[in-house]
């Protein structure tokens, strides 16, 4: 159970707070709803996400809800991982491949227009607070590239490491569906990997995780949707930089000393602004 009660004022611990970040956050809750009541049965094994059993809202302070969902911890999804090995990465990129492929172009009413919880749109302040510099003029210009993509799908938007819950034999699962909506699937695969790789590891490591990302939406679109998955794969690898770039506008805004500010984001960023 999920229980929503906003307080009557909040104390961000970076500063972080204003009529327009509370909104957001209200926002956010309903659409978590809306999806467990819509979407979540169209999620199978392969995409795994806790089932919808109700929800109570109360009238009398609309912006309160309680959220029933389905218990992953009775269902085997018992283990949440700080530090995670190559085969637990590709089942969270597996998971990534199967709900995207399984949300290509359809439509989402009830949801974000724009998934992820640091788009443009949404973070002005964080933007005005940025320092001056190429990245902070072309921000938009970026933003914008990246929803001009042709082809989209459902993104879940907040997909990173402690939003994930694996079963003994490492299957995944899916939880925190506040920020889902539209979007590229490279979003969500960009974040997943900053969250849980270091500098090093990206190096290392980067490409060949997109290689195995595409190789399973290859075979889930195949199944789900008569979109030619090479024009797909064209757009999408080509939007990486750009997403590495979106993001990292969004943490120069928030939180300029972020660790996740490393030499990889700079020089995805730097491609993007090429």
């Amino acid at each position: 159970m999920k229980h929503v009660k906003p307080p009557s004022e909040v104390l961000h611990p970076r500063g972080w707070h204003s009529d327009v970040s509370h909104q957001r956050k209200v926002t956010s809750y309903a659409v978590e709803a809306n999806f467990y009541q819509s979407f979540a049965s169209f999620c199978d094994e392969a995409c795994y996400v806790p089932q919808f059993v109700g929800l109570i809202q109360c009238s009398e302070q609309g912006e309160q809800q309680t959220l029933i969902m389905e218990d992953l911890d009775t269902s085997g999804f018992n283990r949440v991982h700080h530090k995670i090995n190559e085969i637990q990465i590709k089942a969270v990129l597996s998971w990534l491949a199967h709900f995207h492929g399984r949300f290509i172009n359809t439509e989402t009413p009830g949801l974000w227009p724009i998934g992820s919880y640091w788009h443009f749109a949404t973070r002005q302040d964080e933007y005005q607070a940025m320092p001056k510099g190429v990245l902070k003029d072309k921000a938009k210009y970026i933003a914008d590239t990246i929803e001009a993509a042709r082809f989209r799908t459902l993104v879940h938007g907040d997909a990173k490491l402690a939003n994930f819950c694996f079963s003994q034999s490492d299957a995944v699962a899916a939880v925190d569906f506040q920020y889902v909506g539209t979007g590229v699937g490279v979003k969500d695969v960009m974040y997943f990997l900053g969250s849980c790789l270091q500098d090093k590891q990206l190096w290392a490591s980067h490409d060949q995780f997109i290689d195995y990302y595409f190789s399973v939406l290859k075979q889930v679109m195949s199944q789900y949707s008569q979109t030619e998955f090479e024009h797909l794969e064209q757009e999408w690898r080509a939007l990486i930089p750009f997403v590495w770039a979106d993001f990292h506008r969004f943490l120069l805004g928030w939180s300029a000393e972020h660790p996740k500010i490393n030499d990889f984001m700079h020089t995805q960023t730097a491609l993007a602004l090429e």
